[in-house]
């Protein structure tokens, strides 16, 4: 398996912004029910070394 190489600022864009609309869809319900966004966090930590405290 090889990981897909980002060629240029659009595509980059692109690729950044695809996450960002998912987790949006959910973000209303999840605030009215006071849920934490676990799920979306552990998606975004396999991409991205992310800390939260």
């Amino acid at each position: 398996m090889t990981a897909h190489v980002i060629t240029d600022g659009a595509e980059a864009a692109t690729v950044a912004s695809a996450p960002s609309n998912e987790f949006r869809a959910g973000a209303s319900a999840r605030d009215a029910e006071r849920r934490l966004p676990r799920e979306e966090l552990h998606r975004l930590s396999a991409a991205t070394p992310t800390n939260v405290p």
